[in-house]
């Protein structure tokens, strides 16, 4: 009896640390059958319940594939919890993290790529892991060294700003946002080792935009590079870029009234 009572009290601790949390998830559609529908499935298999923002990026050049819209849409009805955000015409992955993290209903954001593999080991999976660590970490981090997968609080990024948007593709993100991150707190995001997630590395990627390194944006590269950010040999910070660098571009308050929002709609 005593042993029941301790497995249902554990179990509702687990339960209520995972259900403070929600999942950003990234795709488009080359990446459908390889890639989302395993990792959607396998989230579900472990966490039925998580809540899961979908957001799906459009073609930069073509018109958006109607049968993969019927197809991915009878998909995800299968599951409960499942929120699609769906783009006609390719943005960058900056806002397609902004708006999934906006969009979601926890203070809480782990957001993950579309081509990782949620893995077992002796009956645990990785949420199991991360969330034992979810119970004393800090607000944001990343998940073995990659922005691949990480977590962020909607309190830190509103502190710090948004994801850049002015980056029009995919790339250079991660490295704005941990040097900014830096510049607010005075210390840099931390990393945690976690097992049993699998980031494939996928080359597929969107055929309609210049790609400057691996699948990255030659735009964003150079935009990174040739306008915001400026080398300099004693002083600024290095980060995650190449050398140390110095911010020469003002960052403007992207969605300016969410804190409004976050703050007064217990009121509404």
């Amino acid at each position: 009896m005593a042993e029941s009572r301790i497995i249902a009290i554990t179990t509702s601790l687990i339960f209520d640390i995972y259900m403070n949390y929600s999942i950003v998830i990234t795709t488009f559609d080359k990446r459908f059958e390889s890639d989302l529908v395993p990792l959607i499935k396998s989230i579900k298999e472990f966490r039925p319940s998580m809540e899961i923002i979908l957001t799906v990026n459009g073609p930069a050049r073509d018109d958006f594939d109607q049968n993969y819209r019927a197809k991915l849409f009878e998909f995800l009805a299968q599951y409960d919890c499942v929120y699609p955000m769906v783009f006609p015409k390719f943005q960058s992955l900056a806002k397609l993290w902004n708006r999934g993290i906006l969009a979601a209903t926890n203070n809480s954001v782990l957001v993950l790529n579309d081509d990782l593999k949620i893995q077992t080991a002796d009956g645990k999976s990785f949420f199991d892991e991360l969330e034992t660590l979810l119970s004393d970490a800090p607000e944001t981090f990343t998940i073995n060294g990659s922005f691949s997968h990480f977590i962020v609080s909607k309190r830190e990024l509103l502190e710090v700003g948004f994801f850049d948007e002015r980056l029009l593709g995919l790339g250079e993100e991660d490295g704005d946002f941990y040097w900014r991150y830096h510049e607010k707190y005075h210390r840099e995001i931390p990393t945690f080792e976690l097992g049993m997630i699998d980031n494939i590395h996928s080359d597929v990627t969107d055929g309609g935009y210049i790609k400057g390194i691996r699948t990255a944006s030659k735009f964003n590269r150079e935009f990174m590079k040739k306008q915001k950010y400026k080398d300099i040999l004693f002083g600024g910070y290095k980060g995650m870029f190449d050398k140390r660098v110095k911010k020469m571009m003002e960052d403007k308050e992207q969605y300016p009234y969410e804190s409004f929002y976050l703050e007064n709609k217990h009121l509404l």
